[in-house]
């Protein structure tokens, strides 16, 4: 018995892998429309990739475990009564807390060995925290959305959920972190 199309897969990550690139012109274009921001605080520059990754990682985490789990029928495509569910949920929300947390405290020691006064140094960690919370919780949802959407459109999920995870986080990430900016008023 074959498991896996070679076909299949490349019909259905394609389109996916091609809205993907889309997406991440989008997140260049944000980048490229809040350069005066950027060039008032380079910092920015390094916490970019950061937000952006641990949010592909944490979404990339959390839709590898809902996808197996629907395959294997442990998780059906719907919100309630999901103990699998809230419990993946609950992990990624705790594991989010954490590694936002961990990462604003090096930023925040990095940002003030680099000469940063203590209070903007705090500012800029905390923007980063917020901007990290913000798109953990978006995060969550677009995976939980496209994972069960597309096993409910009789796609695999293993071909569409980390590639939109990982493109609308991006796209996501880079507005968190100059909204949170703004917020906090570095």
């Amino acid at each position: 018995m074959v498991v896996y199309s070679i076909k299949r897969i490349v019909l259905q990550s394609l389109p996916v892998l091609t809205a993907g690139i889309i997406i991440a012109l989008a997140a260049g274009h944000l980048l490229n429309s809040s350069m005066v921001e950027i060039s008032e605080i380079p910092l920015i520059l390094m916490m970019i990739p950061l937000v952006n990754g641990l949010g592909g990682n944490l979404g990339s985490i959390l839709g590898a475990r809902l996808t197996s789990a629907l395959h294997v029928g442990t998780l059906k495509p719907r919100l309630r009564g999901q103990w699998v569910l809230r419990g993946n949920i609950a992990a990624t929300a705790i594991i989010s807390f954490a590694i936002y947390s961990i990462m604003g405290m090096f930023l925040l020691a990095i940002f003030h060995i680099t000469g940063i006064s203590v209070a903007h140094s705090l500012s800029l960690a905390l923007a980063f925290f917020i901007a990290g919370m913000a798109l953990s919780v978006a995060i969550i949802f677009i995976t939980i959305a496209s994972a069960f959407v597309s096993f409910k459109g009789g796609l695999d999920p293993d071909n569409v959920v980390i590639p939109i995870v990982t493109a609308v986080g991006d796209v996501l990430g880079v507005t968190c972190l100059m909204l949170a900016i703004k917020i906090v008023g570095v």
